[in-house]
């Protein structure tokens, strides 16, 4: 290549970093704004709950309410997903699911997405998310800000290769701004397009865009991390255990995937075999969503608490094991029955990201192994300790799951702002990331660059 066309691609690459982190900034503020009034809305007013929040303090957090009347939730989630997928069906069909899969298969693919998709992905969420649907915002925002990627592609003209570029630029910057974790989000936009590869080219743009869009983002929400701080203590002799948290949460994200993708499997089976339109699956999934939680709640306020947890992000309740505030009866529960909700909710066609409440997950089943670490060897794990558990559950599992190990591992202790985690969280990710193989919960990654497209099934199986 003549140094003139280097020095032109470079250039390029500048402008798309710029312009994708702009977008990805008010992007992905416009949508947390949105998702926050409507959350506010129907959680509080509607359903009568003042649910713990990620990023309160202590004592804030403990002031939360359950709903005086929980059946509520029934019309609620069933509501959210008729008008979530009617939305999805009749305007852009491709929004359905997680958006992150979307934007890799984009990657991969030609480099299309259509412009109306990051809007109606956005709308799409926001009704799933804010009426109790088991969603993650990163994936919607991630699809979004790769949407408005392709756009910018369409409009300066680039190369089919520069389109990927700034695809996947968007991806990182997305997702890295929505969690104030702009180091993280830049390394995943390379590492998250193939289980055992990295896209090097896109790192530069990525970093430069994710700093704008954190920017951004932080000057109307302001630069705290997601999490509130937590007392954390460990020590040397704990790093054994770490490892063990990492068979742990290989087996918990092994069965959060195949639980999801052997779900989204029956529904489409039963729509197929009954003849149920796209814009219904949904309601099914919300319908068996609320029927749980309402039987869970009449169990005992436990179950209660494991029922509203499992609603949403799931993050106020993380935040709560943080606090050590959670039961170790609530925390053994939650990561089968967060899994179960997530499935539901996305499996049945509704639209919302699976990075949140994988990451809930994990933190969850982090949490309960602390706990019960705290239990049987006090000395060894003092109740200090179990915070850390908490976090390094959370990175591991869908470090492991992402097959992003560095990118998630980073973006967690950016979202919790402690970096004094980092060597026992490199172990843990390490034995998780080994122990999932080539199972993953975003079916559109390759192998590798060079593997050859007659070989790709999009199942990594061949």
């Amino acid at each position: 290549m003549s140094e003139k066309k280097c020095e032109s691609s470079f250039r390029k690459l500048i402008l798309i970093g710029v312009t994708v982190g702009v977008i990805s900034g008010f992007g992905a503020y416009l949508f947390f704004k949105g998702l926050e009034y409507s959350t506010a809305f129907v959680m509080e007013i509607l359903f009568g709950a003042d649910l713990p929040l990620e990023g309160q303090t202590a004592a804030e957090i403990a002031g939360w309410t359950a709903p005086p009347v929980v059946w509520l939730i029934l019309p609620i989630l069933c509501g959210g997903a008729l008008l979530s997928g009617l939305i999805v069906y009749f305007f852009a069909p491709e929004a359905e699911g997680h958006g992150t899969d979307a934007a890799i298969r984009a990657y991969h693919g030609d480099g299309k997405i259509r412009w109306r998709v990051p809007i109606v992905k956005a709308v799409a969420s926001i009704i799933t998310i804010s009426t109790g649907g088991s969603a993650g915002r990163e994936g919607p925002t991630a699809q979004i800000a790769a949407g408005f990627g392709a756009f910018i592609a369409d409009v300066l003209h680039l190369s089919p290769r520069e389109r990927k570029i700034a695809i996947a630029t968007g991806i990182g910057a997305g997702i890295g701004t929505i969690f104030k974790a702009p180091l993280g989000g830049a390394i995943l936009a390379a590492e998250i397009l193939y289980l055992r590869d990295f896209e090097a080219d896109v790192v530069m743009p990525s970093f430069l865009a994710s700093i704008i869009g954190y920017s951004i983002f932080g000057f109307f929400e302001g630069y705290a991390p997601i999490f509130g701080a937590a007392s954390l203590v460990w020590s040397v002799a704990q790093i054994p255990l770490f490892l063990l948290l990492g068979v742990l949460a290989a087996g918990v994200g092994i069965f959060y995937v195949k639980t999801f993708y052997g779900t989204k499997a029956v529904f489409d089976r039963v729509a197929v075999r009954y003849h149920i339109p796209k814009y219904a699956k949904p309601v099914l999934g919300a319908f068996l969503i609320g029927v749980l939680i309402i039987a869970l709640s009449y169990l005992s306020p436990e179950m209660m608490m494991v029922g509203l947890a499992s609603l949403g992000s799931g993050y106020g309740f993380v935040q709560m094991a943080m606090y050590n505030m959670l039961p170790l009866s609530v925390l053994i529960l939650l990561p089968i029955v967060k899994t179960v909700t997530t499935s539901l909710t996305i499996g049945s066609g509704s639209s919302g990201g699976v990075f949140a409440p994988g990451l809930a997950v994990g933190g969850f089943a982090g949490g309960a192994f602390g706990m019960f670490l705290h239990l049987i060897l006090p000395e060894l794990v003092p109740l200090a300790s179990v915070p850390a558990f908490v976090i390094i559950g959370m990175l591991a599992l869908f470090g492991g799951i992402a097959h992003a190990p560095i990118a998630i591992m980073i973006m967690v202790l950016e979202m919790t702002g402690d970096f004094s985690l980092f060597v026992p969280a490199m172990g843990a990710v390490a034995v998780a990331y080994m122990l999932i193989g080539k199972q993953t919960i975003f079916h559109e990654q390759r192998l590798c660059r060079e593997e050859p497209e007659e070989y790709w099934d999009g199942r990594h199986t061949k």
